[in-house]
């Protein structure tokens, strides 16, 4: 199949190659590699971790609420972000 090289170095991959490797659009990643006047893509996995004592601390941190920190309703907390989305 032929794909085009936009002005931004991007190509398309054809949906239906796309579908036989398995990728989903925003969640995979490919490696590229260039050997022997060959562009190669490989899909692979990725897996982003937080180490468990940062999330420990993220979420202790994240629960506790310290001075100067704004508490609303989830109503409140509702409206404000309507309002939010309405100016843009």
């Amino acid at each position: 199949m032929l794909s085009k090289l936009t002005r931004g170095n991007q190509v398309t991959i054809p949906k239906i190659i796309a579908e036989r490797a398995g990728l989903k659009v925003g969640r995979d990643y490919v490696d590229i590699d260039y050997v022997g006047g060959v562009i190669y893509l490989k899909p692979v996995d990725i897996e982003e971790r937080i180490p468990k004592e940062d999330l420990e601390k993220l979420r202790k941190k994240a629960l506790k609420q310290e001075n100067g920190d704004i508490t609303l309703t989830a109503k409140d907390a509702t409206d404000f972000l309507s309002r939010r989305a309405k100016k843009r």
